[in-house]
């Protein structure tokens, strides 16, 4: 496949993912939605409408599931700096607002966005990106990863704050696409990422964007590092992809 029909598929892939939640924040600010737990339900409905049609997608693309990562990864020593990443936001206090019902929608809402965003930029998308090489699959998917996250910035949030946010995303991108190389599965990253958007939801909110900045900033040089070590690791060992 030529590198541009490469390209091209890879900015609709991005678009694809763009399109199933914007649809249902249209959906939900048409209907003037305001319950948390049935937010959660419709957006959960709208990720697992949009994993099926990416089955759909994968079918299509003759990439067999084991291909796009279907399959059980080994666990490594990144996942130490990954659970520290993931218990500073608690230094912000927890969201008490949060009930019981809520938190389950939460979590099926969150699973749904794991399989569906890792399933396209780390699966498919880092499958056709992979034909050119490696190095591009692991830093395209980051990008465009990053790029995807870029809609935020219309949240009406802080600038500095919805900037160091995109920032964290590619280097999320970047961490999961070398996780990914490493370990020829979609298994840790998925739970990684339902894992992450559960602890943003779980967290306090409502803090200072200062602390919040500090605790983001302390989170993108963790994974900063990471990458780095990553990174070298599959250079020194030569790691590749597995068909």
């Amino acid at each position: 496949m030529k590198p541009m029909t490469i390209i091209r598929k890879a900015v609709l892939l991005l678009l694809f993912s763009l399109i199933i939640p914007t649809s249902a924040g249209v959906y939900i600010s048409i209907k003037e939605v305001t319950d948390p737990m049935t937010i959660y339900i419709i957006n959960g409905c709208a990720m697992l409408a949009g994993c099926l049609f990416l089955l759909l997608i994968i079918q299509k693309s003759r990439f067999h599931l084991k291909e796009i990562g279907c399959r059980k990864g080994a666990l490594g020593m990144w996942v130490i700096p990954i659970l520290i990443i993931e218990a500073i936001p608690f230094i912000a206090g927890l969201n008490t607002d949060l009930s019981l019902s809520s938190f389950t929608a939460l979590c099926f809402f969150m699973v749904c966005v794991g399989i569906f965003e890792e399933g396209i930029f780390r699966g498919i998308l880092f499958q056709y990106l992979k034909q050119i090489n490696l190095s591009t699959a692991i830093w395209g998917s980051a990008v465009l990863f990053g790029l995807g996250h870029s809609a935020n910035l219309l949240s009406g949030k802080s600038l500095t704050l919805t900037v160091a946010q995109i920032i964290f995303a590619f280097l999320f991108g970047l961490v999961a696409a070398e996780i990914v190389a490493l370990t020829n599965s979609l298994q840790w990253v998925i739970i990684w990422h339902a894992v992450h958007n559960i602890v943003d939801q779980m967290t306090n909110g409502q803090t200072s964007v200062e602390l919040q900045m500090l605790l983001l900033s302390i989170q993108c040089v963790i994974l900063l590092v990471l990458a780095v070590v990553l990174w070298r690791y599959l250079r020194t060992k030569k790691v590749k992809y597995k068909q």
